[in-house]
Protein backbone atom coordinates (compact mmCIF):
# COMPACT_ATOMS: atom_id res chain seq x y z
CA UNK A 1 0.00 0.00 0.00
CA UNK A 2 2.86 2.35 0.87
CA UNK A 3 4.46 1.70 -2.52
CA UNK A 4 1.20 2.48 -4.35
CA UNK A 5 0.88 5.76 -2.42
CA UNK A 6 4.42 6.74 -3.38
CA UNK A 7 3.76 5.92 -7.04
CA UNK A 8 0.56 7.98 -7.06
CA UNK A 9 2.35 10.90 -5.42
CA UNK A 10 5.14 10.74 -8.00
CA UNK A 11 2.63 10.65 -10.85
CA UNK A 12 0.78 13.58 -9.34
CA UNK A 13 3.99 15.62 -9.15
CA UNK A 14 4.69 14.76 -12.78
CA UNK A 15 1.32 15.97 -14.07
CA UNK A 16 2.53 19.51 -14.62
CA UNK A 17 5.85 18.46 -16.16
CA UNK A 18 4.88 15.75 -18.64
CA UNK A 19 4.70 16.57 -22.33
CA UNK A 20 1.17 17.23 -23.55
CA UNK A 21 0.31 14.47 -25.98
CA UNK A 22 -2.59 16.04 -27.80
CA UNK A 23 -2.27 18.97 -30.20
CA UNK A 24 -4.90 20.90 -32.07
CA UNK A 25 -3.76 23.50 -34.59
CA UNK A 26 -6.57 25.82 -35.77
CA UNK A 27 -7.81 24.67 -39.15
CA UNK A 28 -5.70 21.50 -39.05
CA UNK A 29 -6.61 17.87 -38.20
CA UNK A 30 -6.21 16.60 -34.68
CA UNK A 31 -2.83 15.07 -33.87
CA UNK A 32 -1.75 12.68 -31.14
CA UNK A 33 1.92 12.72 -30.17
CA UNK A 34 3.64 9.89 -28.30
CA UNK A 35 7.28 10.19 -27.21
CA UNK A 36 8.64 6.84 -26.06
CA UNK A 37 12.02 5.49 -25.00
CA UNK A 38 13.16 3.09 -27.69
CA UNK A 39 15.84 0.41 -27.91
CA UNK A 40 16.20 -2.33 -30.48
CA UNK A 41 18.57 -4.43 -32.55
CA UNK A 42 18.79 -4.38 -36.34
CA UNK A 43 19.88 -7.58 -38.07
CA UNK A 44 22.64 -7.31 -40.65
CA UNK A 45 21.11 -6.85 -44.09
CA UNK A 46 17.79 -5.68 -42.63
CA UNK A 47 15.96 -2.40 -42.17
CA UNK A 48 14.69 -1.01 -38.90
CA UNK A 49 10.98 -1.63 -39.61
CA UNK A 50 9.11 1.37 -40.95
CA UNK A 51 12.28 3.40 -41.57
CA UNK A 52 15.01 4.00 -44.12
CA UNK A 53 17.72 2.77 -41.72
CA UNK A 54 19.46 -0.41 -42.86
CA UNK A 55 22.39 -2.16 -41.19
CA UNK A 56 24.84 -3.46 -43.76
CA UNK A 57 27.34 -5.04 -41.36
CA UNK A 58 30.88 -4.47 -40.11
CA UNK A 59 33.56 -2.60 -42.04
CA UNK A 60 37.06 -1.35 -41.27
CA UNK A 61 35.43 2.04 -40.50
CA UNK A 62 32.90 0.67 -38.02
CA UNK A 63 29.25 -0.20 -38.50
CA UNK A 64 28.11 0.42 -42.07
CA UNK A 65 24.60 1.85 -42.20
CA UNK A 66 22.39 3.01 -45.04
CA UNK A 67 20.22 6.01 -44.15
CA UNK A 68 17.71 6.50 -46.97
CA UNK A 69 20.23 4.83 -49.34
CA UNK A 70 23.14 7.02 -48.21
CA UNK A 71 26.09 5.23 -46.64
CA UNK A 72 27.22 6.19 -43.15
CA UNK A 73 29.85 4.64 -40.90
CA UNK A 74 29.04 4.63 -37.21
CA UNK A 75 31.02 4.09 -34.04
CA UNK A 76 29.65 3.33 -30.58
CA UNK A 77 27.95 6.43 -29.20
CA UNK A 78 27.32 8.01 -32.61
CA UNK A 79 23.94 9.50 -33.41
CA UNK A 80 21.54 7.73 -35.74
CA UNK A 81 18.46 9.81 -36.57
CA UNK A 82 15.61 9.36 -39.01
CA UNK A 83 12.42 11.23 -39.87
CA UNK A 84 9.69 10.02 -42.16
CA UNK A 85 6.25 8.48 -42.54
CA UNK A 86 6.18 4.71 -42.03
CA UNK A 87 2.55 4.72 -43.15
CA UNK A 88 -0.25 7.11 -44.10
CA UNK A 89 -1.06 9.73 -41.45
CA UNK A 90 1.77 8.58 -39.19
CA UNK A 91 5.01 10.53 -38.76
CA UNK A 92 8.07 9.11 -37.02
CA UNK A 93 11.00 11.04 -35.58
CA UNK A 94 13.80 8.83 -34.24
CA UNK A 95 16.64 10.28 -32.19
CA UNK A 96 18.96 7.33 -31.55
CA UNK A 97 22.52 6.47 -30.55
CA UNK A 98 24.57 3.44 -31.51
CA UNK A 99 24.91 1.34 -28.36
CA UNK A 100 27.13 -1.41 -29.76
CA UNK A 101 27.34 -3.67 -32.77
CA UNK A 102 28.50 -7.06 -33.93
CA UNK A 103 28.87 -8.57 -37.36
CA UNK A 104 25.29 -9.80 -37.12
CA UNK A 105 23.43 -6.99 -35.35
CA UNK A 106 23.43 -3.26 -34.66
CA UNK A 107 22.01 -2.16 -31.29
CA UNK A 108 20.51 1.33 -30.99
CA UNK A 109 18.63 3.25 -28.31
CA UNK A 110 17.09 6.66 -27.76
CA UNK A 111 13.70 8.28 -28.28
CA UNK A 112 10.90 7.66 -30.76
CA UNK A 113 8.35 10.40 -31.36
CA UNK A 114 5.27 9.12 -33.17
CA UNK A 115 2.59 11.50 -34.44
CA UNK A 116 -0.77 10.08 -35.50
CA UNK A 117 -2.79 12.52 -37.57
CA UNK A 118 -6.58 12.63 -37.64
CA UNK A 119 -7.11 9.57 -35.39
CA UNK A 120 -10.44 7.74 -35.53
CA UNK A 121 -10.37 5.45 -32.48
CA UNK A 122 -12.38 2.24 -32.30
CA UNK A 123 -12.18 -0.47 -29.65
CA UNK A 124 -10.11 -3.38 -30.94
CA UNK A 125 -7.49 -5.88 -29.84
CA UNK A 126 -4.06 -5.53 -31.39
CA UNK A 127 -3.21 -8.42 -33.72
CA UNK A 128 -0.39 -10.81 -32.89
CA UNK A 129 1.71 -9.75 -35.89
CA UNK A 130 3.32 -6.37 -35.18
CA UNK A 131 5.70 -4.44 -37.42
CA UNK A 132 7.17 -2.44 -34.53
CA UNK A 133 6.18 -1.40 -31.01
CA UNK A 134 6.85 1.82 -29.09
CA UNK A 135 6.25 1.25 -25.38
CA UNK A 136 6.06 3.28 -22.16
CA UNK A 137 5.35 6.68 -23.67
CA UNK A 138 4.36 8.94 -20.74
CA UNK A 139 1.00 10.66 -21.18
CA UNK A 140 -1.04 13.14 -19.14
CA UNK A 141 -4.55 14.22 -20.07
CA UNK A 142 -6.97 16.75 -18.59
CA UNK A 143 -10.41 15.53 -19.65
CA UNK A 144 -13.48 17.76 -19.35
CA UNK A 145 -16.89 16.38 -18.43
CA UNK A 146 -18.55 14.95 -21.52
CA UNK A 147 -15.23 14.57 -23.34
CA UNK A 148 -13.06 11.57 -24.20
CA UNK A 149 -9.58 10.58 -23.11
CA UNK A 150 -7.59 11.38 -26.30
CA UNK A 151 -7.15 8.43 -28.62
CA UNK A 152 -9.90 6.42 -26.90
CA UNK A 153 -13.67 6.04 -26.61
CA UNK A 154 -13.52 6.48 -22.82
CA UNK A 155 -15.71 9.44 -21.82
CA UNK A 156 -15.85 11.25 -18.48
CA UNK A 157 -19.58 11.25 -17.72
CA UNK A 158 -19.47 12.92 -14.31
CA UNK A 159 -18.85 12.60 -10.59
CA UNK A 160 -21.02 10.30 -8.44
CA UNK A 161 -21.01 8.87 -4.91
CA UNK A 162 -19.33 5.75 -6.31
CA UNK A 163 -16.58 7.83 -7.91
CA UNK A 164 -16.24 9.19 -11.42
CA UNK A 165 -18.48 7.56 -14.00
CA UNK A 166 -16.91 6.55 -17.29
CA UNK A 167 -18.44 5.54 -20.58
CA UNK A 168 -16.63 3.23 -22.98
CA UNK A 169 -14.85 1.04 -20.42
CA UNK A 170 -15.42 -2.68 -20.04
CA UNK A 171 -17.58 -3.65 -17.09
CA UNK A 172 -17.74 -1.55 -13.92
CA UNK A 173 -17.90 2.13 -14.99
CA UNK A 174 -16.76 3.84 -11.76
CA UNK A 175 -13.27 4.90 -10.68
CA UNK A 176 -11.87 6.69 -7.62
CA UNK A 177 -8.65 8.59 -7.05
CA UNK A 178 -5.69 6.37 -7.88
CA UNK A 179 -7.71 3.81 -9.83
CA UNK A 180 -6.51 2.59 -13.20
CA UNK A 181 -8.17 2.98 -16.59
CA UNK A 182 -7.19 0.58 -19.35
CA UNK A 183 -8.08 0.89 -23.00
CA UNK A 184 -7.06 -0.94 -26.15
CA UNK A 185 -8.07 0.07 -29.63
CA UNK A 186 -7.20 1.11 -33.16
CA UNK A 187 -6.37 4.75 -33.97
CA UNK A 188 -6.14 4.24 -37.70
CA UNK A 189 -5.64 1.33 -40.07
CA UNK A 190 -2.46 -0.50 -38.93
CA UNK A 191 -2.07 1.74 -35.85
CA UNK A 192 -3.09 0.34 -32.45
CA UNK A 193 -2.97 1.87 -28.97
CA UNK A 194 -2.76 0.34 -25.50
CA UNK A 195 -3.35 2.92 -22.78
CA UNK A 196 -2.76 2.41 -19.05
CA UNK A 197 -3.49 5.50 -16.93
CA UNK A 198 -4.56 6.32 -13.36
CA UNK A 199 -6.93 8.96 -12.03
CA UNK A 200 -4.87 11.71 -10.38
CA UNK A 201 -7.36 14.56 -10.02
CA UNK A 202 -11.15 14.72 -9.86
CA UNK A 203 -13.42 17.76 -10.04
CA UNK A 204 -17.05 18.21 -11.01
CA UNK A 205 -16.00 19.50 -14.42
CA UNK A 206 -12.88 17.49 -15.28
CA UNK A 207 -10.47 14.72 -14.40
CA UNK A 208 -6.72 14.38 -14.84
CA UNK A 209 -5.23 11.03 -15.75
CA UNK A 210 -1.61 10.04 -16.28
CA UNK A 211 0.28 6.89 -17.15
CA UNK A 212 1.77 5.25 -20.21
CA UNK A 213 0.83 4.46 -23.79
CA UNK A 214 2.07 1.73 -26.09
CA UNK A 215 1.76 2.25 -29.83
CA UNK A 216 1.83 -0.72 -32.19
CA UNK A 217 2.25 -0.46 -35.96
CA UNK A 218 1.14 -3.51 -37.91
CA UNK A 219 1.93 -4.67 -41.46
Amino acid sequence: MKRITIILFALGMAVTSMVACQRQVPGEPLELLYAAPFETGIESGSNLPGTGIRYMGLSDKGAEVLIDDQTAFKQKGDSLDWKGSPMENVDLDLSLRVLWFTEDKLYVGGTAKVTVRDPMPVAASAPAEVLIKYSNAPVTYHVKKGHYIPGTLVKYVGRTEEGIELEGVEGYPYRKFGDSILWEGKLREHVFLKLNVRVLLITEESITVAGTATLLLTP
